[in-house]
């Protein structure tokens, strides 16, 4: 409904009672029950009470003196002109005269003490001064209209006709004054009075409900110039007339403007204006007033719209606008509140929600989705406020662009609700996530979990929030390690639980020195003791957590086939360092000797020894197996197997090497039973390691020493698992490997030390293959060294031992050279037959079988010998040479023993062979021609001897038949030797030769004589004998002669000799001629 000029009761009462209490109650609750905007006239009761002083007073009486003056002056004086100046000039003073009696006076009533006392006197004073004050204003008027119809052309008559028109409206005539003012700007367009013209047009047309025309009026005043006094009211008026004329959005944009503009005429204070604390109850009265009751309409109207929609596609479409971002937050919020007090709650929450999400990282934001929180909260919607809790953490946080801008006094005031929606979320977030069956969704849900702890704690360290922690993080750091190790982000959560665990080591001063080991266990030590034993435990379950989790990371590492080595020996390092780190702080936990024992298998796989040594001293120690050295205390063992090599050899040279001799434990397999079983598997499981990794170091008798104590143990289980028995088997055989390594090591420098230790393995591990081999090498050992007797004590047992061995092949040859050395030729020889029998045909099975003849020869076995040589004569017909020698000493055997047909084989063996050699060669070697010729010479003397054993007897045709086949075949053999051309056989056969023929001559003169002969026939027979004798003494002279030749050639000999004898008894003429001496060639002379 339009709102009708208020009347001057009203006004009045309205004054009296703005000047005890303030009439705003009265107007906000008229406007409240039905929307309207303020008339001037209410504008007006609404400015500023001013008390007024006695110079206002002066000035009221000024003017009712001027204006006796100028009534004075009208009565007198005569001209015209001047008459009219003064009859405008004195309306002029009246009307100033009568508005400083109307606000001046009326307020000067107002602000009485006797009115302040008695507020109904003060109304019926009030009343009294406006009936006085509007019957000289309608007396005005009249004196107005009645110059003005007297001088319309006069030029004061713009002003003289705007006192018109104001003084109408003031008396309530609108529509006079309309018309006054229609006239005024139709004859003077440009007047000075254009703004508050149009200003009061608008006014008018306001009341009378044209609001077209008002705005119309509203948008003159707004373009027109110094309407610095009506231009605020004007957006004002336009933004009520356009919500009269239901044309929301508009009205909306224009109450903008109206905001806008109080706040650019706020000149005084307007760079400090900011929206982080705005409120318009930081203006003037005024300004808030309509401030107040824009917001009011403006809120009605975007009720009626689309609310929050509008409200959003409002401030969007006026980004431009300069000071929205200052107070736009104050929309929202009004917005919120008008539609709560209707009691649309929902729509309140989308307003909010609104502003959240347009104005993400203002300050107000995070303030509205407080006061949404609460308004979730009200209505019971948990699962709202979860999601409103969480997008405060996402948007606010620490991550957010907002904290990285906001500044302190913000941080610290979102600060607590931060940490306060953070720890709840994280709480229900890790529920949850527990509650997950197994599987990608349970990893998931516990990476959620991680995240939102992540956060919690972020927060929770930050300096500012130690006053505001109402618990310890301890227990929130563990789930976060938890969490992520859950979620397989194992690397974060082995961080997470090393901090938690040793942290507060990084704050030991750096004053503690490398050569101080210990020092460092007991800055844990003096920093467990400010904590409770929950915290305590909570630390050593994160230390150990830290060994369980880097295995997690090093898993796929190591089953990846491609994966980087490098990578993974950092991860394996640092899987040792955080084990030696557990045993160093909690070296009493049984877990900690968990840790050693797979240290020791961790180190023995990576070839560690250092470590393996410090893991299984730590073990050893702790059970009791060997004595806890007395420089070190369990702390320092502990410490010593947490060091680095690098950090150990910055202090002195490591020791990788166990002192087992400095033990108590007299009997370890009595000390074994006593251990429990746990304890006693890792006892076995630390010696064999460390056995081993001594074994690998190559320090042969460490091990030696480590392998017994290992077996010791090892042999207390009555009933070994199948791997503790090949267990057993494997060591026994290292143990063994050990000696015999040791063996090899002394083996250069001090052999004799080297047999000792080949010949105990068997001793101590009879069953291993370095028993067989340590035997064999010590009698090598003894054989390189000449200790013959020696070798053989060790080398005729081991043949006995092991006749089918491989080595075994090889012992008959060593005993072979043993038993020659010592000059054992039979021993020797029959060693040398047990190579032949055993190898195949070839060089060495000949060979062997030749020397072994001729060591029986050395040892005077003849019989032996003969035989030997007779299997080798058989068996081996190359090389040709020395299958020769063979046969000639088979026939010298037979010669010793008297058995010529056996000697005379052999020597037919020998020349049969010679031949066939003969054909397939064409050169021999000297001795080959040699034995030839001798078995030759030999045969042909043999055939010679029958040739002379037969006699020539009667009938001489038989015997001598007889006697020259004999001849026949010992000449083939002399020719066979005069074919071979040997100097020393030639001459001899030569004349053995030739004496067979003399022989035969001379046996045919000799022969038998038939007996039935007479004188002549025996004559006849004579001379028959003579003439057959004949021819064989000339070839006998005529071999001589060709024998003695030999001697011109520079060969001469004994038989040479011998043919020159007998040529002188078969021709002396020729060959017995006496030497001419001296003395008979004197005589002659």
């Amino acid at each position: 409904m339009t709102p009708s000029k208020p009347t001057l009761s009203l006004l009045v009462s309205c004054m009296i009672i703005a000047g005890v209490s303030g009439c705003k109650s009265t107007l906000d609750t008229q406007a409240n029950n039905n929307p309207k905007r303020a008339t001037l006239t209410d504008l007006a009761k609404q400015q500023p009470q001013v008390s007024l002083d006695s110079l206002a007073l002066t000035k009221a009486q000024r003017s009712q003196k001027l204006a006796q003056i100028y009534q004075q002056l009208l009565t007198l004086e005569p001209n015209p002109e001047v008459r009219t100046h003064v009859e405008y000039r004195l309306v002029q003073i009246k009307t100033e005269n009568l508005e400083e009696q109307m606000f001046g006076e009326l307020e000067t009533t107002v602000l009485d003490e006797d009115t302040r006392v008695n507020p109904l006197a003060a109304e019926q004073k009030a009343l009294q001064q406006f009936k006085q004050n509007d019957q000289q204003l309608a007396k005005l008027i009249a004196e107005y209209q009645t110059l003005l119809q007297r001088y319309p052309n006069r030029a004061d008559n713009e002003h003289l006709q705007y006192q018109l028109a104001k003084a109408l409206d003031l008396q309530g005539q609108l529509d006079e004054s309309l018309i006054e003012m229609e006239s005024l700007l139709s004859r003077y367009p440009n007047t000075q009075y254009l703004a508050e013209l149009n200003f009061r047009r608008g006014e008018i047309y306001y009341n009378l409900q044209d609001y077209p025309a008002a705005i119309s009026a509203y948008k003159q005043v707004q373009s027109a110039d110094n309407n610095d006094k009506y231009l605020l009211n004007s957006i004002y008026m336009s933004g009520w007339s356009l919500f009269k004329l239901n044309r929301l959005p508009e009205a909306d944009s224009t109450f903008l403007s109206v905001f806008d503009t109080i706040l650019a005429n706020h000149k005084p204070k307007q760079n400090e204006l900011t929206a982080t604390d705005f409120s318009f109850a930081s203006l003037s009265s005024r300004e808030q007033n309509l401030a107040i009751d824009a917001q009011r309409v403006l809120s009605i109207s975007l009720s009626q719209q689309q609310q929050s929609v509008s409200l959003v596609a409002l401030v969007t479409s006026k980004q431009d606008t300069r000071y929205l971002p200052i107070y736009q937050h104050v929309l929202f919020d009004n917005l919120a509140k008008f539609l709560l007090k209707q009691e649309l709650q929902h729509d309140a929450e989308l307003t909010y929600q609104a502003y959240i999400d347009l104005a993400q990282d203002n300050i107000w934001s995070a303030r509205y989705s407080l006061a949404l929180l609460e308004l979730y909260q009200r209505q019971g919607k948990f699962a709202s406020m979860h999601k409103l809790k969480n997008d405060y953490i996402n948007q606010y946080g620490l991550n957010s662009t907002f904290w990285s801008q906001a500044s302190a006094k913000h941080q610290q005031e979102l600060l607590p609700h931060l940490l306060a929606f953070s720890d709840e979320h994280s709480r229900r977030v890790y529920a949850n996530a527990q509650n997950q069956p197994a599987g990608i969704g349970r990893v998931s849900a516990f990476k959620a979990a991680a995240n939102a702890l992540s956060t919690y704690l972020q927060l929770a360290k930050l300096p500012q929030a130690s006053s505001l922690l109402s618990k310890d993080i301890h227990t929130d750091e563990y789930l976060f390690a938890d969490a992520n190790f859950e979620a397989k982000q194992f690397r974060q959560a082995l961080n997470s639980y090393k901090t938690i665990a040793y942290g507060e080591i990084s704050s030991i001063d750096e004053s503690v020195q490398a050569d101080q080991p210990n020092q460092q266990a007991d800055h844990l030590s003096q920093a467990n003791k400010q904590l409770n034993q929950e915290q305590i435990a909570l630390k050593k379950q994160a230390a150990y957590a830290t060994t369980i989790t880097i295995r997690e990371i090093l898993t796929p590492l190591q089953n990846q086939a491609n994966a980087n080595l490098d990578s993974t020996q950092v991860v394996l390092q640092e899987r040792v360092a955080l084990d030696k780190q557990f045993i160093a702080s909690y070296p009493d936990d049984k877990r900690a000797l968990e840790l050693a024992t797979h240290g020791a298998q961790y180190s023995f796989a990576s070839k560690n020894y250092l470590d393996l040594a410090q893991f299984s001293e730590f073990v050893l120690v702790t059970h009791g197996v060997i004595n806890q050295p007395s420089e070190k205390s369990a702390e320092q063992i502990a410490v010593v197997a947490r060091q680095t090599p690098d950090e150990l050899a910055s202090v002195q040279k490591p020791q990788a090497y166990i002192a087992l001799d400095k033990s108590s434990v007299i009997n370890p397999v009595q000390h074994g039973k006593q251990l429990p079983k746990t304890q006693l598997k890792q006892v076995q499981l630390v010696t064999q390691l460390y056995a081993h990794g001594l074994y690998q170091q190559s320090q042969y008798a460490l091990a030696e020493q480590s392998y017994n104590l290992a077996l010791k143990y090892l042999s207390v289980s009555q009933t070994p698992t199948a791997q503790q028995a090949t267990s057993r088997v494997e060591m026994r055989d290292l143990l063994a490997s050990s000696i015999y390594f040791q063996a090899q090591a002394n083996k250069n420098d001090n052999p004799q030390l080297a047999v000792v230790d080949l010949l105990r393995i068997s001793k101590a591990v009879p069953e291993s293959k370095y028993a067989v081999s340590g035997e064999f090498e010590a009698a090598n050992i003894l054989l390189s060294q000449q200790q013959w007797q020696q070798a053989i004590t060790v080398l005729v047992p081991f043949q006995k031992r092991y006749p089918k061995h491989q080595f075994s092949a090889s012992i008959p040859a060593k005993l072979a050279q043993s038993y020659e050395a010592l000059e054992q030729w039979e021993l020797a020889a029959e060693q040398l037959l047990i190579i032949v029998a055993n190898e195949p045909k070839g060089a060495l099975k000949r060979e062997a079988q030749y020397t072994a003849a001729e060591y029986y020869l050395k040892a005077g076995e003849t019989e032996k010998a003969r035989l030997t040589y007779r299997t080798y004569a058989k068996d081996y017909p190359e090389p040709f040479d020395v299958a020769q020698e063979v046969r000639l000493k088979m026939s010298e055997f037979y010669q010793v023993s008297n058995e010529p047909n056996k000697e005379y084989y052999w020597y037919r063996q020998i020349l049969t062979f010679h031949a066939k050699q003969q054909a397939k060669a064409n050169t021999f070697a000297g001795r080959e021609i040699e034995i030839a010729s001798i078995a030759a010479s030999e045969l042909a003397q043999a055939h010679q001897q029958t040739f002379i054993a037969i006699k020539l007897t009667a009938p001489l045709n038989k015997t001598l038949k007889r006697k020259q086949d004999a001849m026949k075949q010992a000449i083939g053999y002399y020719q066979q030797v005069l074919d071979f051309q040997r100097a020393q056989y030639v001459p001899q056969a030569t004349f053995n030769l030739a004496e067979m023929y003399r022989q035969l001559a001379a046996d045919v003169m000799d022969s038998e004589r038939p007996s039935d002969l007479n004188e002549l026939a025996l004559e006849e027979y004579e001379i028959l004998l003579e003439e057959l004798a004949y021819p064989f003494e000339e070839k006998a002279i005529e071999i001589h002669i060709s024998n003695t030749e030999r001697a011109w050639q520079g060969i001469y000999d004994q038989w040479i000799s011998k043919s020159f004898a007998t040529l002188t008894e078969l021709s002396p003429a020729l060959y017995n001629k006496q030497e001419v001496t001296h003395d008979v060639v004197e005589s002659i002379h």
